[in-house]
């Protein structure tokens, strides 16, 4: 998946498949570099204030336990638009549903109002669009919401994301909602929260998108280590076969930069993993010659 595939998916985001306890997510998006965004962002029609400036990747204006991320999607929702506000997108791979039925994204919102979230395109089943497990309880602040889609089998190749489903759209005034951490995985959970072990200590483990991406031939690929531990690095094609080692061994904690010269390799998607006795993480990266 190409989430920078993360995005993307990752599309994430690859975002990149990754592994926290039992629980393996992909990041579609995550908005984090807003000049590498990878999934084409698409206005819902009539949704929004403006066709051209609906959406837009600003500084978290808030961030709190939930959400703390540096860089977020911003989305004009017009008084007078559509109840299907919101966007759809075609990721650079579409969603694999046939092991990761649970859609989640964080949101900030002014106001209580149903969220939803659409898978579509599969050749095996129909569309699914739903609203999240739990209705959102807060306004102002960082909300988690989860969809399931138990019957979703196969490939989607687009997603849609409508954060303010209200019928009827009932506003008086345009309003201001932010959209993050758009991730596929195979549990309810939120993906992105930090376990109480993880957050006890003073840097998180994580694993960069690469940099730059897409890349031709060389990438810098940055991971970070919350203690000293033993690392491997690998890269892979996208059909799973190993490519290369990048790093093996000790690591002490802090900050890590490997480069990857792809001088030999043709054009494609490739994954690169990050394992520590802690945790797996794998993102997506495109070489383009």
């Amino acid at each position: 998946m190409k989430s920078r595939i993360l995005t993307c998916l990752f599309v994430a985001g690859l975002f990149g498949l990754q592994q926290v306890a039992a629980q393996n997510y992909i990041v579609i998006e995550d908005f984090e570099d807003p000049d590498l965004i990878t999934i084409p962002i698409n206005n819902m029609t009539d949704g929004s204030v403006d066709n051209e400036d609906a959406f837009e990747v600003v500084a978290n204006p808030a961030p709190d336990d939930v959400n703390d991320s540096d860089q977020v999607l911003r989305y004009l929702r017009a008084h007078d638009g559509n109840v299907w506000g919101g966007f759809w997108s075609i990721p650079w791979d579409p969603l694999e549903m046939d092991d990761m039925k649970y859609t989640h994204y964080h949101v900030w919102k002014p106001r209580i109002s149903p969220v939803r979230f659409k898978v579509e395109g599969s050749d095996h089943t129909p569309d699914f669009e739903f609203e999240s497990i739990d209705e959102q309880t807060i306004t102002e602040g960082w909300e988690h919401m989860a969809f399931y889609y138990p019957d979703a089998e196969g490939e989607y190749p687009v997603i849609a994301v409508m954060p303010d489903f209200n019928d009827p759209v009932d506003l008086d005034e345009d309003i201001v909602i932010y959209i993050d951490n758009i991730i596929l995985s195979d549990s309810p959970e939120d993906p992105t929260a930090v376990s109480a072990e993880l957050d006890e200590l003073p840097v998180q483990l994580a694993l960069r998108q690469n940099y730059p991406n897409p890349f031709n031939p060389a990438t810098r690929i940055t991971f970070e280590l919350n203690h000293p531990q033993h690392v491997t690095l690998n890269v892979y094609d996208i059909q799973g076969q190993h490519i290369t080692t990048l790093v093996d061994g000790e690591r002490a904690a802090g900050q890590h930069d490997v480069t990857f010269d792809a001088g030999s390799l043709a054009s494609g998607m490739y994954l690169y993993r990050l394992e520590t006795p802690q945790r797996t993480i794998t993102r997506a990266m495109t070489l383009i010659k």
